[in-house]
């Protein structure tokens, strides 16, 4: 395995841990460890390191280590600042690209959740979120939100537990940007995503405050 593979593969490895929290946020890690879980030198682990400090996933901090970024109060706001620009725009401006085939399959899963984990209810919505920007062809942009669901992902993995009781209102929310989408009523499903946005974001915000304000932290 030549260098640039194995640089890959420590991407892929170290940020799917830091994204399922399997390394948690505040977390001090060590290259030497790293280095021994991936399979590798030491090279293509520091510029994998690298890439997902630029990330904003992890912060390299000479002669302590690498600390994994906290989720803040001042993250989530980052998060659905830009979600709440970019989404709704890239439904007004592409919404009528996006496959009707997709759309459906990706209906069709949403309504079948039912009693489905946490986790595969995480990844469909996801899938309908990633469906709506990649219509947009802009590479730009895509690398952008892949960045932010990243981020979004840890949030929920997090958060995930104690907002259960929201899962029911998205997948309704979701069903219902789908059924827009579907009848080419564009103008309603940018509207709809900025509704759903904004409520995720408000419950995504609750539970940090609670849970901040449970250890005596404050906000």
């Amino acid at each position: 395995m030549n260098n640039q593979n194995l640089r890959d593969k420590a991407y892929e490895v170290i940020k799917e841990k830091i994204s399922n929290c399997e390394y948690q946020p505040g977390q001090f890690l060590i290259e030497s460890e790293l280095m021994k879980e991936v399979g590798s030198s030491r090279t293509p682990v520091r510029e994998a390191l690298n890439k997902l400090e630029q990330e904003r996933l992890l912060k390299i901090m000479p002669k302590r280590g690498i600390y994994v970024n906290d989720i803040t109060l001042g993250l989530v706001n980052e998060i659905f600042e830009v979600r709440l620009l970019v989404e709704p725009y890239i439904i007004q401006c592409y919404g009528k690209n996006i496959s009707k085939d997709l759309l459906r399959q990706q209906r069709e899963l949403l309504a079948s959740g039912g009693a489905a984990e946490n986790a595969v209810l995480f990844a469909r919505d996801r899938d309908l979120h990633q469906l709506i920007v990649n219509s947009s062809c802009n590479e730009y942009m895509i690398t952008l939100m892949n960045q932010i669901y990243t981020q979004n992902h840890r949030l929920r993995v997090m958060t995930g537990q104690k907002i259960e009781s929201r899962l029911k209102v998205t997948q309704e929310e979701h069903l219902a940007i789908c059924d827009c989408l579907l009848a080419d009523d564009i103008n309603q499903a940018a509207k709809l995503m900025q509704v759903h946005l904004m409520n995720s974001k408000t419950a995504s915000v609750n539970v940090m405050l609670n849970t901040n304000s449970k250890m005596g932290m404050g906000s």
